[in-house]
């Protein structure tokens, strides 16, 4: 089994590349069942969602969603390297381009918004464990974000069943999330 964090990076990416359209739009639907219908989100008003790109748990679908759900909806929007992220609020999915790395974002910082601010927050990953592990892309965009954020809002984690492992590598950096939701 891959053990380091390079490795559990590359493993779940080929993984997640190899689910044919069908089988990730059902899985896609069951999340995004499952993330409308969960408490954390009928009680939330301020929500922050990543914004899905390439193959990863679509996000587009719960994003709008929100939207119409009323909710006030913040999603990441690349600084830097160095800077990070912030978080900015969106009113419609329009105001969203691509970004440094392809991915889209909000086409300025206008609407800049406080982390503290968030009720809950769905974040993105390569591999989760269950005591709350997460190992991203390798930036710490989200772990700066995660610092960031008021310790009582929920912070959890967007994946295919099949990204959950017994145990991911933790260090001294890494911010733990509450919980998973997936297919």
């Amino acid at each position: 089994m891959v053990k380091n964090k390079k490795e559990i990076r590359k493993f779940m990416r080929e993984k997640r590349e190899l689910l044919t359209k069908e089988e990730r739009e059902k899985l896609d639907n069951i999340i995004f069942d499952n993330v409308i219908n969960s408490k954390e989100y009928k009680e939330s008003k301020n929500i922050f969602v990543f914004v899905s790109y390439d193959t990863e748990v679509d996000t587009h679908r719960i994003i709008k969603q929100a939207l119409k759900d009323e909710k006030v909806l913040c999603v990441p929007r690349v600084i830097s390297k160095e800077e990070g992220m912030i978080i900015a609020q969106i009113k419609n999915f329009d105001e969203l381009e691509p970004g440094a790395y392809g991915i889209l974002e909000p086409k300025d910082n206008k609407f800049k918004v406080d982390e503290t601010l968030i009720d809950v927050a769905y974040l993105p990953g390569l591999a989760f464990d269950k005591i709350g592990g997460r190992v991203g892309y390798g930036g710490g965009f989200y772990d700066r974000f995660l610092r960031k954020s008021r310790k009582d809002s929920k912070k959890i984690g967007l994946a295919y069943s099949f990204q959950i492992l017994e145990k991911v590598p933790m260090e001294q950096d890494d911010e733990y999330i509450d919980g998973i939701i997936t297919d």
